[in-house]
């Protein structure tokens, strides 16, 4: 175990932590099993006799109640993402696992080593199969709403509807523009949807000025929870009216859809049409890769090189994601699916979506293989994520819409957004992540309080720990990061594609929002690419204090710290003996002696670590 290991080095791991770690509840009548290979969905989930077999079946189950645990059997594979069933304060809603062999793991990725799920297109070019769909009828209820429109951020748009050949034409006129795609919302709501559904929407569409709106399935009001993937989008408006069509495949039943058209950033003064809307039920056979594919994972080890247009592909293992066809072009001077034993193309979508959750436990579980988040959401309380592992996570296109002007890959390995309350993630293991490894940030009006990092173990992650949150009105309190190893920031996978380079251990960007009892506090940090610390100059002592931590630049040309979005104010490992702590915070920095020691020790303590992984 790596914290049995670690107590040499970390000396805060007290017995009674360790005894905490490795507490299973025992099984008792309010435990569902989950097993993916001997499993069925239509038994009752009681037993492991009796096991469910997908995720599907117990998101937002309504068998699940406050105080049961739900079990995933280990030594297996789960695909698809997890949306947790919240409990009741003092009675949680567990997700953990039982029997034996290594933890459940939980992929939100398809895997491409199929050699028959590739086509040669010429040039070492290969290309994911095409889809096929089947028409099973008209859907009447999807989409039986009502049509409104919501705007923000000072933007503002109107809409008027007009009956002709027995359809509906809806005019839609911006009056006033701004610079984001949620800004301006048309909207449809609320309506029925079937778990496992399939649907296609058609309908005819344009713009005057040309873009490329997202749509998402989701819950009508708050915790506005995701209600559906959407398997293929062709959304690319311009002047000409022409017909468009999106397919989405329902994860839950649910009386309250909302489907929700994100316009973009349209400016001031455009004009869209939407008319002849026509929604059926299909059965569709193709890989279903949502709006993104954020990362490539070879053989469990490597990332492939993502792309930007079909013309960027011009080396072995170059990949570029077509969109509004949902397919995957490769470059390869071989079939991918012969070349590697395992292609795993990871989805824009979060391996567990804890948007809305409270009251619940995650523990024993390994997360891989997504290009979202790990664990991400917002409106969170109460929740405790213990012991998971956590890894090659990120690097979908956040806006979805690959220009130039908008690119930016994101993804975390646990991320609380905006509202968060009560939470603790304890004793994971977390690697090879595109952005942050930890994360607690937000925009807009919120509170996030009482929020604890501890005997986490990081490393190859850009950031090991993010914080920011930008509104005056938010409140920051009780942050706790304590007793964590956090090792080589900005060696990871994405370093090497992100245009904006920037590996820390601890990055503290920009922050407006309210903060006090902010604590980072006995953790060792060692080696990143750009600097170990970086923070804004606005920080002030009041606000964070930095105590009793260990820190290491192995390469003295990179600063150990770097303060100040201007760097006005830069350590570096060769001059630290001129400098004290005390210059600038409260506390010193105890770098010479642990530093040296986890240095000499580090990769020999990853590639332990690497031995104990599932792959």
């Amino acid at each position: 175990m790596l914290f049995l290991s670690l107590r040499r080095v970390v000396p805060t791991l007290t017995l009674l932590a360790l005894l905490t770690f490795i507490v299973t509840s025992p099984a008792r009548a309010g435990d569902f099993y989950i097993d993916s290979q001997q499993g069925c969905d239509e038994q009752d989930g009681r037993t492991p006799q009796t096991a469910w077999r997908t995720l599907a079946r117990i998101n937002q189950d309504g068998a699940i109640a406050p105080g049961d645990t739900v079990r995933l059997r280990r030594g297996l594979e789960y695909r698809g993402g997890l949306v947790p069933v919240s409990g009741e304060p003092n009675k949680p809603v567990t997700y953990s696992a039982y029997g034996e062999g290594h933890a459940p793991i939980i992929l939100q990725s398809l895997n491409l080593n199929r050699q028959e799920d590739w086509q040669e297109v010429g040039g070492n070019l290969w290309v994911t199969r095409e889809a096929k769909t089947t028409v099973l009828g008209e859907a009447p209820d999807f989409l039986a709403g009502n049509w409104s429109i919501y705007c923000e951020q000072g933007a503002s748009a109107q809409y008027r509807s007009t009956e002709q050949n027995d359809s509906t034409r809806f005019e839609i006129d911006v009056e006033q523009g701004q610079g984001q795609g949620n800004h301006i919302q048309w909207i449809n709501n609320p309506f029925s949807i079937t778990r496992g559904q399939t649907y296609r929407l058609s309908f005819n569409a344009s713009s005057s000025i040309p873009c490329k709106p997202n749509v998402k399935l989701m819950k009508s009001g708050a915790p506005w929870t995701s209600y559906g993937n959407i398997v293929l989008e062709e959304l690319e408006l311009d002047e000409t009216l022409r017909r468009h069509e999106v397919i989405i495949q329902a994860e839950t039943t649910a009386q309250d859809a909302r489907l929700t058209f994100y316009l973009g950033a349209m400016p001031s003064g455009a004009k869209m049409v939407f008319e002849d809307f026509k929604a059926e039920s299909i059965d569709v056979d193709a890989l279903q890769f949502g709006p993104d594919v954020g990362n490539i994972i070879l053989d469990h080890s490597r990332a492939a090189f993502k792309r930007w247009t079909r013309e960027e592909l011009t080396a072995q293992d170059d990949f570029w994601y077509e969109r509004k066809t949902g397919r995957v072009w490769y470059y390869s001077q071989e079939n991918p699916g012969k070349r590697y034993a395992s292609v795993e193309a990871a989805i824009m979508r979060h391996i567990v979506n804890i948007s809305g959750a409270h009251d619940v436990i995650f523990t024993d579980l390994a997360l891989r293989y997504g290009a979202a988040h790990g664990f991400g959401g917002s409106n969170v309380e109460r929740v405790v994520i213990r012991n998971c592992d956590i890894s090659w996570i990120g690097g979908g296109d956040q806006y979805a819409e690959g220009g130039e002007d908008r690119r930016v890959r994101f993804g975390n390995g646990v991320e609380f957004w905006a509202q968060a309350h009560a939470c603790i993630v304890e004793f994971c293991h977390i690697w090879e992540v595109y952005d942050a490894a930890l994360t607690n940030q937000g925009s807009g009006e919120n509170q996030q309080i009482d929020i604890t990092y501890r005997n986490n173990f990081i490393w190859n992650c850009e950031y090991s720990f993010e914080y920011w949150n930008r509104d005056e009105k938010s409140r920051t309190e009780k942050i706790r990061f304590i007793d964590n190893v956090c090792l080589r920031a900005g060696y990871g996978w994405g370093h090497e594609q992100r245009p904006d380079k920037n590996g820390r251990c601890i990055m503290f960007y920009k922050n407006t929002a309210q903060t006090t009892d902010f604590v980072v506090n006995g953790n060792i940090f060692v080696d990143a690419t750009e600097s170990v610390i970086r923070h804004d100059s606005r920080w002030t002592p009041e606000q964070v204090k930095l105590d009793l931590n260990h820190y290491w630049q192995s390469n003295q040309e990179i600063p150990l710290a770097v303060f100040g979005s201007d760097n006005n104010l830069v350590i570096y490992q060769k001059d630290f003996n001129r400098f004290t702590w005390n210059l600038l915070w409260d506390g010193k920095m105890h770098c010479e002696f642990r530093g040296r020691v986890l240095k000499r020790n580090a990769d020999e303590m990853i590639q332990k670590e690497m031995k104990n992984r599932a792959y």
